[in-house]
């Protein structure tokens, strides 16, 4: 299953009506929405409708009041530590097994720089 994390949920939103927006938007889930104080969990069937469903809502879908913010969830065990004035701005989608970063560097000395006349 793939957990999304529904951020940004007003109070007086309830359970209902968050599944009444993922059925509007055709967004396939799987169980119960989880509802707590200001937040949601949603699993989702697979990979690309947890995908569809963040491209989808987040950031673009108002309920009473509040645009929903919508991410993958990430297990407490796996949350980076942050000190309290560092704030984590958004959960990176999964990656595939083989994926890694590729870097272009280019050094610049004074000897080959473009600035030197």
């Amino acid at each position: 299953m793939n957990k999304l994390y529904i951020g940004n949920v007003s109070a007086e939103a309830s359970a209902a009506e968050l599944e009444c927006v993922l059925r509007q938007w055709n967004l396939p889930h799987a169980g119960p929405v989880l509802l707590k104080s200001g937040y949601a969990f949603v699993d989702c069937p697979d990979e690309k409708s947890a995908m569809r469903a963040i491209d989808v809502l987040s950031g673009k879908v108002e309920l009473h009041g509040k645009v929903l913010e919508v991410e993958h969830s990430v297990p407490k065990g796996h949350r980076p530590l942050l000190r309290p004035h560092q704030r984590m701005l958004g959960n990176p989608p999964p990656r595939p097994a083989d994926w890694f970063p590729v870097l272009e560097l280019t050094l610049y000395t004074r000897s080959n720089s473009k600035l030197n006349n």
